[in-house]
């Protein structure tokens, strides 16, 4: 193990949530991978030895005693209601995170887990989030610190929230480009299959996700997923209808319905959305994304995406790589 390798602890409780704990760690695992050497040891502590996770799945920790300062990272996942009441009414546990959480150079928590934070008395004053369905009770439990409810992340000196689940890749995936580079954090967020590489700012339901959740039958699931896929494609409203196998007419009321938008509206959106996602990515030419996502040249996308986002795509990719 180098001398410079970065601990990075989790602590552990029966009953967490498995993609808490696994999701960052195995970006931090690949991460090692990338670079040819161990920057990053991860240790899993707990009261128990042994404990099983949300899924049921065991897992062998340390004791908490193991994590010593200096401590690098410590991570607290979340988990559903059970255990995490059980948790929070484990004095002994909340007692080592109310001492210990405040010598970690770089404080994270996934998901339900900032409300274990919340309750150590640590998120008092603070820019955090949680997981949308535990954002209310986070903001009763720390009635002086902002509640973000449409991020996936937010970073608040040496603490870190993360909203649910996978979005503590998304945390990861940030930590790492702090840590190293932006490039690493792409190679990683690649061999993971990362849908794309998320800013903390953005929602934590998707524009895709939200549309299909809304998708009033099967048939506007399967548009939407062709549209997705002929992104690049002149697609007119007369196609889609032809697609739908339904009148044009009847496909403006469907989308209307849904959607609250046209159906060329609802591709227009579809477009941005990969426009955005493209951008994080400053090795791609804005003149090849504009090609990729459907857009006759630069200035069309630029016109588009700045009436939807109130600013150009090189002023979007300068804001995300700005210090």
């Amino acid at each position: 193990m180098s001398n410079s390798a970065k601990i990075i602890y989790i602590a552990c409780y029966p009953g967490f949530q498995l993609l808490d704990v696994a999701g960052p760690a195995d970006v931090f695992a690949q991460a090692n991978e990338e670079l040819g050497y161990q920057a990053y040891v991860i240790r899993y502590i707990a009261e128990q030895s042994r404990l099983s996770s949300s899924s049921g799945l065991p897992i062998h920790c340390e004791p908490l005693t193991a994590c010593q300062a200096p401590i690098d990272y410590l991570l607290i996942p979340g988990a559903n209601a059970e255990p995490l009441l059980a948790a929070s009414e484990n004095s002994n546990f909340m007692h080592w995170i109310s001492e210990n959480a405040p010598k970690a150079t770089r404080l994270c928590s996934v998901c339900s887990g900032s409300l274990l934070l919340a309750k150590a008395g640590l998120l008092e004053g603070k820019r955090i989030t949680s997981h949308w369905a535990a954002l209310s009770h986070l903001q009763n439990l720390c009635p002086d610190s902002t509640v973000l409810e449409n991020s996936l992340y937010v970073n608040d000196g040496h603490l870190w929230t993360s909203a649910g689940v996978l979005a503590g890749v998304d945390m990861s995936l940030a930590l790492l480009t702090l840590d190293h580079d932006r490039s690493l954090a792409l190679k990683v967020a690649k061999n993971l299959l990362a849908f794309m590489f998320r800013e903390g700012h953005q929602p934590q339901l998707s524009m895709p996700i939200s549309l299909q959740e809304k998708a009033a039958s099967s048939s506007l699931l399967n548009l939407i997923k062709w549209l997705q896929e002929n992104l690049a494609t002149s697609i007119s409203v007369e196609q889609m209808a032809d697609f739908m196998a339904t009148s044009v007419r009847s496909l403006h009321r469907l989308c209307q319905q849904s959607f609250q938008l046209s159906p060329a509206r609802l591709f227009n959106e579809l477009r941005l959305e990969q426009a955005k996602s493209l951008l994080a990515d400053k090795t791609i030419p804005i003149k090849q994304i504009a090609s990729e996502c459907g857009f006759a040249d630069s200035s069309a996308l630029s016109k588009a995406f700045s009436q939807r986002h109130k600013v150009s795509p090189s002023q979007y990719r300068h804001q995300l790589y700005k210090p």
